[in-house]
């Protein structure tokens, strides 16, 4: 009888395991990656309400914010992103307005190269030196030449010190995308993408971007 109802104890620890794991799969850790997002869609395609990934703000009837501060389960095509800048999209009349987002440092080349190879050449971008350590700058620029070549130069008169493009810009007749790239002494690589629809943008829909658009905007000529 003890044997019996041991055997019934094992039986039911096994079933308790099964369910803890059938839980862990069906709720465990969720995911997202943020290159599956096309601006202009239904944003109920998404289902960002439900993925416990992003917090609502629906400060305005038409314009709604999901915010992940921490980027916790957010990818974009595999690369990680920051989790100290978080990403940002926003949903316009129902549709995908706009994402904003930061790749990690670590991924900032693999990020820049993506996304280049999503938009094509820029419609704009804009030029700036940096100088780099000696032992990181060699990569760095070769990298960067590769991805921009006829933007990418050496500067022959100061050493490690080299031209490259800090912001591209993209209008491909119905959004805008801009990213931004920053190379300090210590060779670390900050940036920042985000793309719009001119419907949200034009409409003022978008935090951190106004329209009209500033006349002192690198952009002015090409965002109105």
């Amino acid at each position: 009888m003890l044997e019996k109802a041991f055997n019934m104890m094992r039986k039911s620890k096994a079933l308790i395991l099964i369910f803890i794991v059938l839980i862990n799969i069906c709720c465990g850790n969720k995911s997202f990656d943020l290159s599956s997002v096309a601006l202009g869609e239904d944003a109920k395609k998404y289902d960002f309400e439900n993925k416990d990934l992003f917090m609502k703000d629906a400060a305005k009837a038409d314009i709604i914010q999901y915010y992940a501060d921490e980027n916790k389960g957010i990818t974009y095509g595999n690369i990680p992103l920051d989790n100290t800048m978080g990403t940002r999209i926003t949903v316009y009349k129902g549709k995908v307005g706009a994402v904003d987002t930061n790749a990690a440092e670590k991924y900032s080349l693999e990020f820049v190269e993506k996304i280049i190879k999503k938009h094509g050449n820029p419609t704009a971008s804009i030029t700036d030196k940096a100088t780099v350590d000696a032992q990181l700058v060699q990569p760095i620029f070769e990298k960067l030449k590769k991805l921009s070549p006829e933007k990418v130069s050496w500067d022959q008169n100061q050493k490690n010190a080299f031209t490259y493009p800090t912001s591209f810009f993209w209008d491909d007749g119905k959004n805008y995308s801009i990213l931004s790239i920053s190379i300090e002494d210590d060779g670390k690589i900050r940036n920042k993408y985000i793309s719009v629809t001119k419907e949200a943008y034009r409409n003022n829909a978008v935090f951190g971007l106004k329209y009209p658009t500033p006349p002192a905007s690198p952009w002015y000529k090409y965002m109105n």
